[in-house]
């Protein structure tokens, strides 16, 4: 417990003492502390301030410890009150920084980050920029660990989406897809690629980190890039591979498997539909309704994230279904 809980040494050893041997009047801490009266009375007043003792009234006045697993619910409680007043007032920062965002230079638009370890602070904070969502491309080598992110999980439980599509040569990697698997389980939407075009995090529209040279091991410089054209146009790189990735989910072995992209029976159905076959004319091939069609169509646009038929006739022809 020695420093602790910010008490201070002299009111920490006063608790313990009282904790251990009971409640006593000022005096008889003194005694068994072997300290003046005077400096029990000041560690008493800190102790009592903090809500870690509480005093019986005069005459025959005591000093009575209150149960740790209390004060120390106290503290915390008070401790996160404090930190939440420093999270809104770096909020508050954060608000007029971005209404000045406008009159940022050009060279304030895109951070230079070099060094292993300054990069993986710097993938941390995108990670806490983050206010609804994430979007990552993953490949290998790595500048952080592959082991469960710990970030994630906690900005997951605060209720940022994280949507992340790995390199298929990333799943390899036993200890990545170990940890994919919790972050999955956790909430992650994943999904895999057969080559992806370069790595990236983006926080929101807010800041995006991407490597200077993702495919060489020493991972020692990477680019944040502040809310500018680069970083829309970072943002439409990751949904256009994103709607080309299959879906990846977890079985029953604690691995990844990627979604069956699409039956064989859907394959010929849309093959029919690009040829220029109307639903009707469709089903009566196929030995199903028009209805049945119209189904299975928005199945497919909802998998494909597709807007039109058009669209979906383009993913499927990207993704190699027809």
């Amino acid at each position: 417990m020695q420093g602790s809980t910010g008490l201070g040494t002299e009111s920490e050893a006063a608790y313990l003492d009282l904790i251990r041997w009971g409640a006593a009047s000022p005096v008889e801490l003194a005694a068994r502390l072997g300290w003046p009266v005077e400096e029990v009375q000041r560690a008493v007043e800190v102790l009592q301030a903090e809500g870690f003792v509480h005093r019986t009234p005069a005459p025959g006045e005591l000093i009575v410890p209150v149960p740790p697993e209390l004060a120390v619910e106290q503290l915390v409680q008070r401790q996160e009150e404090e930190f939440e007043r420093i999270r809104k007032a770096a909020y508050r920062l954060a608000a007029e920084a971005t209404r000045q965002g406008g009159a940022r230079r050009t060279e304030e638009l895109i951070e230079i980050v070099t060094g292993a370890a300054a990069v993986g602070l710097a993938f941390d904070r995108v990670q806490r920029t983050a206010r609804v969502e994430m979007r990552e491309l993953v490949a290998p080598p790595y500048v952080v660990s592959a082991e469960v992110n710990s970030t994630q999980l906690a900005r997951q439980g605060a209720g940022v989406t994280y949507r992340v599509v790995y390199d298929s040569s990333a799943l390899g990697d036993a200890v990545l897809a170990a940890s994919a698997v919790s972050h999955v389980r956790a909430g992650e939407q994943a999904r895999i690629a057969d080559v992806l075009p370069t790595k990236l995090a983006v926080a929101d529209r807010e800041l995006a980190l991407l490597p200077l040279d993702w495919a060489t091991p020493a991972q020692d410089a990477a680019l944040l890039v502040h809310p500018c054209s680069l970083l829309d146009a970072l943002v439409a790189l990751f949904e256009t591979v994103w709607n080309r990735a299959s879906p990846l989910s977890v079985t029953e072995t604690n691995s990844l498997e990627a979604e069956e992209a699409m039956s064989a029976e859907d394959r010929h159905l849309l093959s029919l539909l690009v040829a220029g076959l109307t639903d009707d004319a469709a089903g009566a091939r196929l030995g199903i309704s028009r209805r049945t069609v119209a189904r299975r169509v928005q199945q497919l646009m909802e998998q494909t994230h597709s807007r039109s038929r058009l669209q979906l006739g383009w993913h499927a022809r990207d993704r190699g279904w027809l």
